[in-house]
């Protein structure tokens, strides 16, 4: 178990009893557990945000010559994913 730290903050009131509800049915352990939940689900969306940024840059820079190559990668990929699919 790694180490908690205690935080405090300022929620909208309607979340707040939606996830009160939550945990009253059972359906999460407690408030905390819901808020580490949503935090990790933004992160991950935030690292996924980011890495596309990444790659759409990696492909802009890209020259004409470059670009034609990595098309042409492309299509030999696809022509051997469905190879292996229909084998």
């Amino acid at each position: 178990m790694t180490a908690k730290a205690k935080v405090t903050v300022s929620v909208d009131r309607g979340l707040v009893s939606v996830v009160d509800h939550a945990v009253r049915h059972h359906e999460a352990d407690s408030r905390s557990a819901i808020v580490e939940e949503a935090l990790r689900l933004w992160r991950l969306e935030h690292e996924r945000a980011h890495l596309e940024q990444e790659v759409e840059r990696y492909y802009r820079s890209l020259n004409a010559d470059e670009r034609s190559e990595d098309q042409q990668w492309a299509k030999l990929a696809s022509r051997q994913a469905k190879r292996l699919w229909e084998d």
